[in-house]
């Protein structure tokens, strides 16, 4: 059946599932967990740079390594996948 013809299925890039492939906790760095927290916690990567104590392009590479390991499109893919697997926490 054609999507067309159904109108109440959606494209499955549109509502994609976020949900975590076996193992993925152990693909992430310590570091890079780091990242996605901050990210969860509202922090832009000029911010994470400074409160790690890294270059804005390094915090750069670590969303890149985030996204492609996560096999998420964007950060908000990335919080969301990783909450569901308990990667990282809500803030207070």
């Amino acid at each position: 059946m054609k999507l067309e013809e159904n109108p109440s299925e959606t494209p499955p890039h549109r509502h994609a599932t976020a949900t975590p492939n076996p193992g993925q906790e152990s693909l992430l760095t310590a570091r890079e967990i780091e990242v996605l927290q901050a990210i969860v916690n509202g922090a832009c990567n000029a911010e994470i740079a400074e409160s790690l104590k890294i270059t804005p392009e390094t915090v750069k590479t670590h969303v890149k390594n985030i996204l492609r390991k996560l096999k998420a499109r964007d950060r908000t893919q990335a919080v969301v996948i990783a909450l569901r697997a308990s990667l990282v926490s809500l803030p207070d």
